[in-house]
């Protein structure tokens, strides 16, 4: 890579990026120290951590992590790298541990981090050989780690995800079923596809369905939504639930949350709109829309009445990115009894499974010698243009 301000500053507002922004690996390298490796990620569900010694591991950008629930109930993240000889601790991809005991000659540690005992010889070594920290942070069942040694403060994101998180109940929740992917396309590809849903009409029959995003511009919907939005404001005031919002702009820089009304006929982002699981956390009945969360760089959910589906990327290269979907259900539902599998999924895996196809086509198109910066539509495509704005000011300031 050669000089990547310049990159940088020759990029124009309102367009795409240049391609080697997706291929080259100098500004994936970039990448890693500006965000992977300094922003707040979503890591786990605290499901997954809910009992002492519960841990689940995971590579951010080649970092190994391991986030472990503690004897006092805190989930804590640490580097997943024995202070001994460098190997990794905890192999699995979950489980639980009375201790992190390294396989390698047995180095072990508290479920804090602290040095328990080791095979060196030279003793006292507990205050100053524990292993490495990482901030970590719990809001509403979803758990955040950041790598950076003075992470941004994530109180402004727990006092806008607190109240709204509390009633989908995702810390009563259990997962159901998962899907993991290596999509072949580089992450934020991936994050721009998300960003709009111009692309729904054509890709995306079942989620248009269930949902107003591609109506919203279309003024013959425009009185059957204000009247929609109206009816569901004054019932979700009486639920106690947020007013509704149609929009899919974010909140703050780099989050959102937001309660959205499905169309009339959907209680759930099912198929067919009804009902796949019981009722969630605290939530009064089954139709309270979805509740959409946003975290720039790696995270997305949609939590309805009777499940939540989130998914959490990883870079895995230059021109790959690791995708995990995950579907929760409340956590005293019985599968075969309560739910079944083959209802609960399809809805947002064919959805998912289709943007994925999408986002390898672009990137072969961008490896090609034809591509070129194309113009974003300026309303329909807001939101990657916000994206894309918010990367290369990150970029730009790790770079001053």
């Amino acid at each position: 890579m050669g000089d990547l301000l310049a990159l940088i500053e020759r990029q124009r507002a309102g367009w795409t990026l240049e391609a080697d922004f997706y291929l080259d690996a100098g500004v994936a390298a970039a990448e890693n120290d500006a965000i992977w490796h300094r922003r707040w990620l979503f890591a786990a569900h605290g499901c997954e951590l809910a009992v002492t010694g519960a841990f689940v591991t995971l590579s951010i950008a080649g970092e190994p992590v391991v986030v472990v629930r503690g004897r006092d109930g805190v989930a804590r993240a640490f580097a997943n790298v024995c202070r001994h000889r460098g190997s990794r601790i905890c192999t699995a991809a979950s489980g639980r541990v009375h201790r992190l005991v390294c396989p390698y000659h047995a180095w072990s540690y508290d479920l804090d981090g602290r040095l328990l005992s080791d095979v060196s010889g030279h003793g006292g070594q507990a205050e100053t050989l524990g292993l490495r920290p990482y901030a970590t942070h719990e809001v509403g069942g979803l758990v955040f780690v950041s790598l950076a040694d003075r992470p941004e403060d994530i109180a402004p994101l727990d006092r806008a995800f607190a109240p709204q998180l509390a009633p989908q109940g995702l810390t009563r929740a259990r997962i159901a079923a998962r899907a993991s992917y290596r999509v072949e396309a580089n992450w934020k590809v991936v994050f721009e596809n998300n960003r709009e849903c111009f692309h729904c009409p054509v890709a995306h029959r079942e989620y248009i369905r269930a949902n107003y995003d591609v109506h919203l511009t279309d003024p013959r919907r425009a009185e059957e939504i204000d009247a929609r939005t109206a009816a569901e404001a004054k019932r979700w005031a009486e639920l106690g639930l947020g007013a509704p919002s149609l929009v899919s702009d974010m909140t703050s820089e780099w989050y959102r949350i937001n309660r959205t009304p499905l169309v009339p006929g959907f209680v759930t982002e099912s198929l067919d709109g009804k009902p796949v699981a019981p009722v969630m956390g605290d939530y009064p009945e089954h139709d309270v829309g979805t509740l959409r969360v946003t975290v720039f760089p790696n995270f997305w959910m949609h939590g309805s009445g009777d499940h939540a589906v989130t998914t959490r990327l990883l870079p895995d290269g230059t021109g790959a990115t690791r995708v995990d979907v995950a579907w929760l259900v409340d956590a005293a539902a019985e599968e075969g009894r309560d739910y079944r599998v083959e209802a609960l999924q399809p809805f947002w895996q064919l959805t998912s499974e289709q943007d994925w196809t999408i986002c390898e086509n672009v990137q072969a198109g961008l490896r090609s010698r034809a591509y070129a910066p194309g113009p974003l539509e300026r309303v329909k495509e807001r939101n990657v243009a916000q994206f894309i704005a918010w990367y290369l000011g990150l970029m730009r300031a790790n770079r001053a």
